[in-house]
């Protein structure tokens, strides 16, 4: 299989790499870790916050559920950033190409020369360009992700397996769970609820999520896949809580990990567990598509699916709950 790893060479962020890259501290900076609604300042989607996500050998950085930012060390030893055009070039931006922002800083768009990066309000302003992009599914998974502090991982893309199907597929939150005297790792698929996806008029047909989901599974079902998945989120952990000690140096104000990443980031941490099951998690808009209930899609998706669904109407509602 194409390997499914988290890992990120922490060790190389030296003092000097800090001073001479102070974009990346000022993304640090910005970093509010999952779980920041239920913190009593209320600081959910304040200002531009951003999460952090581990990756295989990078970091990406999200605001509002949309990548900011994938950050790597080129050649092994230059940080570098990569940043959408449209949201360092603002209006000027177009096309999908990617700047890359180093300690000499990026090109200008308007000569073609390269400028040192601007500062923090710089980096709030290619924030700011950036929630123009986001739609109404990604600020809803950033919600729930500030509703639950054990979250470790957005956009969980799986590397394809199937000769037949190059995709990858991809889970869009993925969570810690208490199981015993342990933890294990937890899938999540967000979708808001007049998305198609959930619906069939045939009775003897499932609807599309069905196979999404199923599709997850199966990845996971693959020999050895699942270890490779708990090895590689033990290991978010532990980085997690690393990236935490380094941010808390840059702002000592910066709100705490999740219990459950903490425990599992110990290095007498028992192995995670892991839920073959992705669960999917649904957003009705305060209760108002009751066609969605009255017409049967949710109990077909509970029912002959066997689907665990959360729906959520309210942020109350947005804490995820065990199977």
């Amino acid at each position: 299989m194409s390997t499914f790893g988290r890992e990120f060479k922490i060790e190389l962020i030296s003092d000097a790499v800090l001073e001479g890259n102070p974009w990346f501290k000022d993304m640090l900076a910005l970093w509010i870790p999952a779980g920041d609604a239920l913190t009593p300042d209320g600081t959910q989607n304040h200002g531009a916050r951003l999460r952090l996500a581990i990756r295989n050998g990078y970091l990406n950085f999200y605001r509002n559920g949309q990548s900011i930012a994938k950050v790597e060390f080129k050649g092994g030893r230059e940080l570098q950033a990569s940043i959408h055009n449209k949201y360092v070039y603002g209006a000027k931006g177009s096309g999908q190409s990617y700047v890359q922002l180093t300690s000499a800083g990026f090109v200008d768009i308007e000569t073609g020369q390269v400028r040192p990066y601007g500062g923090v309000e710089e980096l709030q302003g290619w924030i700011a360009n950036a929630n123009d992009y986001t739609g109404k599914e990604k600020p809803f998974v950033d919600a729930v992700v500030a509703h639950n502090p054990d979250i470790i991982d957005l956009e969980m893309a799986l590397p394809a397996f199937d000769p037949e199907d190059r995709t990858a597929p991809r889970m869009d939150l993925v969570a810690l769970e208490p199981d015993g005297d342990r933890w294990k790792i937890v899938f999540w698929e967000a979708k808001l609820v007049g998305d198609a996806r959930m619906r069939r008029q045939e009775a003897e047909d499932f609807p599309e999520v069905h196979n999404q989901l199923d599709q997850y599974s199966r990845w996971l079902g693959q020999p050895g896949h699942a270890d490779c998945v708990k090895d590689a989120y033990q290991r978010t952990c532990r980085l997690l809580v690393a990236f935490h000690t380094l941010a808390q140096r840059i702002n000592p104000a910066i709100e705490p990990l999740g219990s459950g990443i903490i425990a599992a980031a110990r290095t007498d941490a028992l192995p995670l567990g892991l839920d073959m099951k992705p669960r999917l998690l649904i957003y009705d808009f305060e209760g108002k598509d009751l066609a969605f209930v009255k017409n049967g899609h949710l109990e077909k998706l509970r029912g002959p699916c066997g689907i665990h669904v959360q729906m959520v109407t309210q942020p109350s509602e947005m804490k995820l709950g065990p199977f």
